[in-house]
């Protein structure tokens, strides 16, 4: 007996989660469209619409009487998109953004606040005010918030919540990005490294893609990557996988006098770009890149020849079939494409096709807020009853 309620409860969470994911997209449905949508019969969408209605996720309507077409008038459901919130935060040195968003994930509020850098404690009484200001801002209260993802630069530990290493912000290692949201909501908290979490941003709200390979690259003064492989998130053991920055491609006489920065980073990061540049800052360099002054694009070619040893040695250990360029660097647009296609021209295999990111900075806070919405829709339909 027990079994067959099982099933019958797994059944029930499937069947919700499809028509929860086309009738988010579509924001008001008629029962027969979900039907055909979805491929279930009429009585399992109605049923899983029963449940999903007394969890607060549609409102169903009774029929129209009034309609004009022959027939039976259709019976239509809405998504409650405002039936909760979710937050996407993103930490930066000295800064945070945050985007307050309802459950299709559209944005209600958006704020970038300061944030102290004088140590954890005062880093997150500081993050717990501007989470609270945001809020105040979205007219959201505290407990109208059901998840919580954050993204911090350097290695996490997203099972607890810490970061493990931080080398542009200390200050953030152990659990102070926690502390600091705990202190603002009580809501589940999730914490990740924001390359990873760029990288499903840019597959969600950025071009289309259906690869199953892809390597998502977050090139800056930093620079590490999000690797999608057999359509996952690659991790790796340590969960820092992509992490090119430490890529050591250098030989001794070449390296620069960067200790903060890892060897590939400290040779290709928009830092030694600006050096080969002589100095302009960085959205000088795309101005005349633009434009096409060959004072820009002698530099960009420098680095971007350097850049694409990373590339290759990317695409040699795991051949995806698109790379996408995000971060700081991809201000510099075609020009810095062309660059990298030139310069990958000279190797022996195929190299994959190569993007510039559609979202840019925003990646980041859009990857914040696709997780919270995959966490609602999957523990919220764990406790549907049966």
């Amino acid at each position: 007996m027990r079994s067959v309620a099982v099933g019958t409860k797994f059944m029930l969470e499937v069947n919700a989660s499809a028509i929860l994911t086309h009738l988010r997209a579509a924001r008001r449905a008629s029962v027969s469209a979900l039907a055909k949508e979805t491929g279930l019969s009429r009585q399992a969408v109605t049923r899983s619409l029963a449940v999903l209605d007394s969890m607060g996720f549609v409102e169903i309507s009774a029929p129209d009487r009034n309609a004009t077409a022959a027939g039976r008038p259709p019976q239509m459901v809405r998504f409650r998109a405002e039936a909760g919130h979710v937050l996407g935060v993103d930490v930066q040195p000295g800064q945070v953004r945050l985007l307050v968003a309802d459950l299709a994930g559209d944005p209600v509020a958006e704020s970038t606040l300061p944030l102290s850098r004088a140590g954890a404690t005062e880093l997150a009484a500081s993050l717990t005010a501007a989470i609270r200001q945001a809020l105040d801002l979205a007219g959201v209260a505290p407990d109208c918030v059901w998840h919580v993802s954050a993204a911090a630069p350097g290695i996490t530990d997203p099972g607890s919540g810490h970061v493990t290493l931080s080398p542009s912000m200390p200050e953030i290692v152990g659990g102070a990005i926690l502390a600091g949201i705990r202190g603002a909501v009580d809501a589940p908290v999730y914490v990740d490294n924001d390359v990873k979490l760029a990288t499903e941003g840019e597959r969600w709200r950025g071009m289309p893609h259906a690869e199953d390979s892809l390597v998502f690259i977050d090139w800056g003064e930093r620079i590490g990557a999000g690797i999608v492989l057999r359509g996952e998130l690659y991790r790796g053991a340590s969960n820092d996988a992509g992490d090119l920055g430490y890529l050591d491609l250098v030989a001794s006489g070449e390296r620069s006098g960067d200790p903060d920065l890892g060897p590939f980073e400290a040779w290709v990061g928009t830092r030694e770009l600006l050096r080969v540049a002589g100095g302009p800052t960085l959205s000088e360099l795309a101005a005349a890149a633009h434009r096409g002054e060959e004072w820009a694009l002698i530099p960009i070619r420098t680095v971007a020849a350097r850049f694409a040893k990373g590339i290759a040695a990317v695409r040699s250990l795991l051949d995806p079939e698109v790379v996408v360029i995000g971060g700081d660097i991809a201000v510099l647009g075609p020009a810095l494409i062309e660059a990298l296609a030139e310069a990958l021209r000279a190797e022996p295999l195929n190299q994959p096709r190569l993007e510039l990111s559609a979202l840019g900075a925003d990646a980041i806070i859009h990857g914040a807020v696709r997780h919270c919405l995959s966490w609602v829709e999957r523990e919220r339909l764990y406790s549907l009853p049966v």
